[in-house]
């Protein structure tokens, strides 16, 4: 007799065999009507995945065929889009616990009009929709605002281990039902639920990684477990993952140009420099090249709990957990390149400087120049989480009930931890020339040991050549706090076209608390000045260059080694000047005290803040549906309120002492509180046509906004600038900022002709209105105890956020993927974008971050148990800021090109091998401020790969 579990295995073999034998025929049908709803979340899948071998296809213990990899994404992604009331992009797990990218934010980059944005150390994390920056995306998790750790709104994709999301949707267009924030798209990342898989299910992974430039590896381990049990009315899921990875990055770490130095000719053709406000020749103000070492840890999480009893109600509770830190080590070189020096001598050689048509200054010598020899200490550690409990309920037949309810908490505790640290080589010799879409050549003489300057190079600096500077420790520690409730309900109505009517509610408190904590104003420029060489402490601070192959895929003649120390040891060397009567400090002709070298790391009232935010909506949506369209028509009333605190400190006495200095001293640091309000009705209308089985029109108009950042919102005032007698004295929060607002449209067609193909349009429109910009205000400061004989008032600015600016967004989307029988595929997208926005006082401009024109491709082999896949990503030029150090010049980014690939074999059923690899362009990212030979940015970080081996059960 043959037993159960064989018997079993014998049905669904055949079951395999026969999906396998009738691919052909499933792949000849003609497509659902995008009108009929499948049920959301089923483990069955037909079509085109069928037409791969047995190792594609998965068998649950229902006897339930769902399509693995590549394939059944797609799938699940095209059924995601056809089937929602709006327009929509989705992405979607290839299985359980294996997203489609090895970050969240490069998978959403495959969405048509979505572009991400590369943190410069390899790895995506923003993301920007349809032209739009991250600041007006709003990203969601199960449907609920996700927490940041960064001082603003705008989400870090990289703290999510992508092992814990198993998909994404982009909502596009606006519905009532749906939450505000957001006009360049929502974003709902989804975590894996049990009842995703019925029955009992764990998947695995190890991996390798290697960075090529760094020469330097990682490791990440991850898994995940699903069981449903009590008759498939419960269910547990939990996944875990741990990443540790280093790299390292070469890049151009500033080059600040300045417009406010330009070059006169008297009768007699004798040159001179002379300070404008603006509008002179444009020069680099800092140019500095270095490399960043980076070491990052992830760990992390999710769970979820599912109870359906009956199919009238079901329970879930669900939570997720990121810990994430991110440790940069930055050495550079850096170079002061102005005309005039501190004491106003001119240190240009006049007679032998070009200037082009653009005034660009693109041949001189400075003499004397400081080399600074810059490290920093950059770390970042981040912890969110989120736990929120979910109930779907229909107590009578025509009535649905959601009910929602989360509190999320994201951190980064890195106050006083940043270290910016500086030593210098005064005296020194810089000659610059500048290149056509490259860095300028910058060639640096140090001088010899008598003062002069021959031919030394920086290589040769000892610590005898190099003097002690600023000592800079800061950091912020950020925590964001956030509670949220939300009700909706649905009534089936059936009367006639009138099929339902959407009602319900949500209320979210959330809390962004920022303290910097610093030692901007106690010890930082203790040994400012450069007053000792650091041999006079005892030495053996100064390190050989650790690379001499700096930017290797630059043409070029700048430093490609650079000098370097290590914190450390520099800070503990400085306390060798104490009591030292060989060192004496200039400020005082006397030696430097006991303790003088100890920072003092203290909160920065300053520059700290806290807001609160409480938003109460509400909505009623009428939905309508008719043999071959549907459509909904709805309201939402929002109400925002908040509750601003920062601090300032009043001017008690202000003397100007030099060109560029003043003696102020400020009043005790108070509090600062403010507040503001507002509603908003927000009125949005979706139409849906079935033109023909298959092909399917959707209309949509809607009014949304994005709320202001939290840093603008900040009460805050900061004198502090006064100090270097400057006119522009202050910096000014705006608690009373409104939302920008958005007047948008949306047309899209889609294609689905038949399992294997789909196709899809879309035009989309928007009007924004109330841009936050900066604004001059002018204003008398007065002192409140002012120095007798100095003037009792002076007129300065006051540079205020406000409402304002304008901007129009139009663009065109069309994506497409196809599946043949044996096995191959292919994806691709494309989205052009065109912006300009109206910004007060400036030029008119590209919107910060539109990219014009993106596309993506995939293509893959999933057959026989090889899985592969080619994927390339494009963006072109784009408007990465609307104006740099000079505000008539915008910063523009180069094209992109990004190339990935993977290889995976299943050796055995449920256990799989694999290769990937990313940038395998060897690309790099590169801004320029306008004019190609004036550079604003660029980073290098090589090529990455990754191997390792999945197991599944």
């Amino acid at each position: 007799m043959v037993d159960a579990k064989r018997l079993r295995n014998l049905v669904r073999t055949g079951i395999s065999v026969t999906a396998l034998l009738a691919g052909s025929g499933v792949l000849a049908q003609t497509a659902v009507s995008p009108t009929e709803q499948p049920n959301p979340g089923t483990p069955v899948q037909s079509g085109p995945g069928q037409s791969g071998d047995a190792s594609m296809l998965a068998i649950t213990d229902n006897d339930e065929i769902v399509v693995r990899g590549v394939r059944g994404s797609l799938l699940r992604s095209i059924d995601t889009k056809r089937d929602a009331s709006t327009i929509v992009d989705a992405i979607s797990a290839e299985e359980l616990g294996k997203f489609p990218n090895r970050n969240v934010a490069e998978a959403l980059s495959n969405i048509p009009g979505v572009t991400v944005g590369r943190d410069g150390r390899g790895e995506g994390r923003s993301v920007t929709v349809r032209g739009l920056g991250e600041d007006f995306a709003l990203t969601t998790l199960n449907g609920r605002i996700l927490p940041t750790d960064g001082p603003d709104r705008a989400f870090a994709f990289d703290v999510l281990p992508s092992e814990a999301i198993s998909g994404a949707e982009i909502q596009k267009a606006a519905q009532a039902s749906q939450l505000e924030g957001s006009i360049g798209g929502n974003i709902d990342l989804r975590t894996a639920r049990p009842f995703d898989h019925m029955g009992n299910h764990a998947a695995g992974s190890i991996e390798g990684q290697y960075n090529e430039f760094a020469k330097k590896g990682g490791i990440k381990a991850s898994g995940v477990v699903s069981t449903t049990f009590a008759d498939g009315t419960m269910g547990f899921l939990l996944s875990g993952t741990y990443n540790k990875y280093k790299s390292r990055t070469d890049n151009l770490g500033e080059y600040s140009s300045t417009d406010t130095f330009d070059i006169a000719t008297d009768p007699a053709g004798q040159r001179s420099i002379v300070q404008v406000p603006n509008g002179g020749v444009i020069v680099p103000y800092f140019y500095s090249t270095g490399y960043v070492e980076t070491e990052r840890q992830r760990w992390g999480g999710s769970a979820a709990y599912q109870w359906k009893p009956s199919d009238r109600f079901e329970f879930r509770l669900d939570g997720i957990y990121s810990n994430y830190t991110d440790i940069e080590h930055n050495h550079r070189i850096a170079v002061g390149l102005t005309p005039l020096a501190d004491d106003g001598s001119v240190r240009w050689d006049l007679n032998n400087i070009t200037v082009d048509s653009n005034k660009v200054v693109t041949n001189y010598t400075v003499q004397p120049a400081t080399i600074d020899i810059v490290n920093t200490d950059e770390p970042r550690k981040s912890i969110t989480y989120q736990l929120g409990g979910h109930i779907d309920w229909t107590p009578i037949d025509r009535l649905s009930v959601a009910a929602d309810a989360s509190y999320g908490k994201a951190t980064n505790n890195t106050g006083g931890q940043n270290r910016f640290v500086v030593a210098g080589i005064p005296g020194s010799k810089a000659v610059v020339t500048t290149r056509n879409g490259g860095l300028p050549d910058l060639v640096l003489t140090i001088p010899n040991a008598d003062g002069t300057v021959t031919d030394r190079p920086l290589s040769s600096a000892t610590d005898a050549d190099v003097r002690a500077h600023y000592i800079g420790i800061q950091g912020e520690d950020i925590s964001d706090r956030s509670i949220q409730a939300k009700l909706d309900l649905k009534y089936d109505l059936d009367l006639g076209i009138l099929k339902s009517f959407s009602f319900g509610g949500a209320f979210s408190d959330r809390r962004k608390d920022v303290e910097t904590i610093d030692n901007q104003y106690t010890t930082a420029e203790n040994f400012a000045g450069y007053p000792f060489p650091l041999s006079a402490v005892g030495g053996g601070v100064l390190q050989s260059p650790k690379y001499t192959n700096i930017l290797p895929n630059l043409t070029g003649n700048f430093p490609r080694a650079v000098p370097t120390y290590d914190i450390d040891t520099y800070l503990a060397s400085l306390s060798k000047a104490e009591n030292n009567p060989n060192i004496l400090n200039p400020a005082t002709g006397l030696p430097y005290p006991t303790g003088y070298a100890t920072q003092q790391v203290v909160p920065d009232q300053l520059a700290s803040y806290l807001i609160k935010e409480r938003t109460w909506n509400a909505y009623g949506q009428v939905n309508f549906q008719g043999e071959k369209w549907r459509g909904d028509i709805g309201l939402r009333y929002v109400n925002t309120t908040v509750d601003s605190l920062g601090y300032g400190a009043t001017v008690a006495s202000y003397v100007v002492v030099g060109a560029g200095t003043a003696n102020v001293q400020f009043n005790p640091i108070e509090p600062i509180v403010g507040g503001g309000s507002y509603s908003r009705l927000l009125p949005s209308a979706n139409f849906a046509y079935d033109l023909a089985d298959g092909l399917r029109v959707r209309l949509a108009a809607s009014q949304a906004i994005s709320r202001p950042t939290f840093g603008q919102l900040s009460s805050a005032k900061d004198y502090s600038a006064a100090q270097s007698n400057t006119p522009v004295v202050t910096d000014s929060g705006n608690p009373n900022l409104k939302p920008v607002s958005a007047d948008q449209g949306d047309v899209s067609l889609e294609y689905y002709p038949s399992k294997s193909l789909a196709l899809t349009a879309a035009v989309f429109y928007k009007h924004l209105t109330n841009f936050v910009t900066t604004q001059a205000v002018p204003f008398t400061l007065t002192p409140t105890n002012q120095v007798p004989g100095a003037p009792a008032s002076f007129p300065f600015t006051e540079l205020q956020y406000v409402n304002g600016d304008s901007a129009k967004v139009y663009g065109i989307e069309v994506g497409g993927q196809y599946f043949l029988k044996n096995g191959f595929g292919i994806q691709v997208n494309a989205t052009y974008n065109h912006s300009r926005a109206v910004r007060d006082g400036r030029p008119k401009t590209d919107l910060q971050d539109a990219v014009p024109f993106s596309a993506n491709a995939k293509v893959f082999y999933e057959n026989h148990g090889i899985n592969a896949s080619v994927s390339y990503q494009y963006q072109s030029r784009f408007v990465s800021s609307q104006y740099s150090y000079i505000d008539s010049l915008a910063i523009k980014q180069d094209p992109y090109h990004e190339l990935a690939a993977s290889i995976s074999y299943d050796i055995l059923p449920s256990l799989t091998v694999y290769a990937q690899g990313s940038n395998l362009l060897d690309s790099a990212t590169k801004r320029f401020s306008t004019y190609r030979n004036v550079p604003a940015f660029y980073e290098y970080t090589g090529r990455a790969l990754f191997f390792g081996v999945r197991a599944r059960l």
